[in-house]
């Protein structure tokens, strides 16, 4: 047996295979983001962030002998891909980060800058422009673990 509903003019008639679905006007936008979201999840999978080939990347970072604490090293790729990033504990070590839950940097060639100035106020940059804004560090990341130290002079 065949059901004929009329919907209401300002509705957004929405047919499904087993049914017509009626969706009063002002809701339907918050619908479709929904159905939206919920295509993307099916679209992506349940399988996580899908990343490039990455090497985990460890080291220290000493300025004139003296371990750095609370610097800031940027590894970025020579090609395409993104940065990865790291801030130097109190004893100068640094685990690269892909992304925020994501470690390692991608595989091949990187330009590297360490910086120790935080954007705060007061706090000056204590490294020479070579090892930042003119850079002359570069690195090359493997696959599996790679222990890149780095021993920084200021003069």
């Amino acid at each position: 047996m065949r059901h004929t509903v009329h919907a209401p003019s300002d509705s957004l008639v929405v047919p499904t295979r087993s049914h017509t679905v009626f969706i009063a006007r002002g809701t339907w936008c918050f619908a479709f983001v929904v159905g939206l979201a919920a295509s993307s999840v099916a679209v992506t999978g349940c399988g996580g962030i899908k990343t490039p080939p990455l090497g985990l990347v460890e080291g220290t970072i000493t300025l004139d002998g003296v371990t750095l604490p609370a610097a800031t090293i940027v590894f970025t790729p020579d090609g395409p891909g993104r940065s990865s990033t790291a801030v130097t504990d109190t004893g100068g070590r640094y685990t690269l980060a892909f992304l925020r839950d994501i470690p390692g940097a991608n595989v091949g060639t990187h330009t590297v800058r360490i910086t120790t100035a935080t954007g705060k106020r007061g706090v000056r940059e204590i490294l020479p422009a070579r090892y930042h804004r003119r850079t002359e560090l570069a690195a090359t990341v493997h696959p599996g673990t790679n222990t890149i130290d780095f021993a920084l002079r200021t003069k």
